[in-house]
């Protein structure tokens, strides 16, 4: 039995579906153990799978034994990952919510861990947890916000250059102590419920990815500030529910949208010429790295035609709130 409109709880965790329902099961079973003791509620968002997503979850969830703790809702249609999140954090009364990815785990006592670092940071509005892969080791969740810069050392991918301007490399690497966060990766996140009302909802405009960076920079305009909650542990490889991750280590061609996210967050945060800037800057550091090649260091390999579809969208943007 699904948990009633009027419940309140401390934390509700938002999972979107699409497509992938068995992966969600084991993260809903990952949590299951502790949803009681940490007064949490976990709503499913499918976004029109059409694979019988909907039907699959909801008996699971029926059938559960924390049953009265597991909601599933369907979205009319997909219109993306910052829609789903937002239909979820709509449809779910809690004083925090955590978006997790419905390839993630949770391992024993982290959402505890979560809400002790909420009481522990009331000046902060989001807070991250430590995220591991499969085998055990620290992923990279935290990042630099997306710039120009970044853009050029991206192209580039030269170590001389990558250390000359370091502070504005993209990822923070788990071993960087020191640096803070601009942004945190969404694959498991919390976040405070005031700090998301202040906010308003996620920019349905990214379909699917930048989002989680313009969430967090709109967010600490707030003024609040972001969090590392490295007792609650969650598990997760990159790319598991969207396989972006495989494509980009074989060099695959990657989906338009999401250069159509990465265009719009440059126009949203540089201006109308942002999208074209950042390109220029990837190619000049692209045209560095195939120089390197003439002295037999090749060029790093990249997604398949990503010189020309980093131009997609960079006029305009085709999805919802452009």
């Amino acid at each position: 039995m699904a948990f009633e409109a009027s419940r309140h709880f401390a934390i509700g965790v938002v999972i979107v579906n699409f497509r992938t329902a068995a992966m969600v099961e084991a993260c809903v079973e990952s949590l299951s153990p502790m949803l009681s003791e940490a007064g949490a509620g976990v709503l499913i968002v499918d976004n029109a799978s059409s694979d019988g997503s909907f039907e699959r979850l909801s008996k699971f969830c029926a059938a559960h034994s924390e049953g009265s703790r597991l909601k599933v809702v369907a979205a009319a249609q997909n219109d993306g990952f910052s829609a789903g999140n937002n239909i979820g954090s709509n449809s779910i009364s809690a004083s925090n919510i955590v978006f997790l990815n419905s390839d993630a785990i949770a391992l024993p006592g982290a959402l505890n861990a979560l809400i002790a670092a909420a009481h522990q940071r009331p000046d902060a509005g989001i807070f991250t947890p430590r995220i591991v892969s499969s085998n055990g080791e620290d992923e990279v969740s935290r990042f630099r916000n997306h710039s120009l810069l970044g853009e050029f050392l991206d192209g580039a991918q030269t170590g001389p250059i990558t250390k000359l301007f370091s502070r504005a490399e993209t990822p923070i690497f788990p071993d960087d102590h020191v640096s803070r966060p601009d942004w945190v990766s969404f694959a498991a996140v919390m976040i405070r419920r005031e700090a998301l009302d202040s906010a308003g909802p996620m920019d349905e405009g990214f379909f699917l990815y930048f989002e989680d960076c313009d969430y967090c920079r709109r967010i600490t305009a707030k003024e609040y500030d972001i969090a590392f909650a490295p007792d609650a542990v969650f598990q997760h490889d990159p790319g598991g529910s969207t396989m972006l991750t495989e494509k980009t280590s074989k060099g695959a061609r990657l989906p338009a949208y999401y250069y159509q996210s990465r265009s719009r967050y440059f126009r949203k945060y540089y201006g109308p010429f942002g999208p074209a800037l950042a390109n220029v800057a990837w190619i000049a550091g692209r045209t560095i790295a195939k120089i390197r090649g003439i002295f037999g260091r090749p060029a790093p390999k990249v997604c398949d035609k990503r010189g020309r579809d980093i131009w997609i969208g960079w006029r305009r943007n085709n999805h919802r709130g452009a």
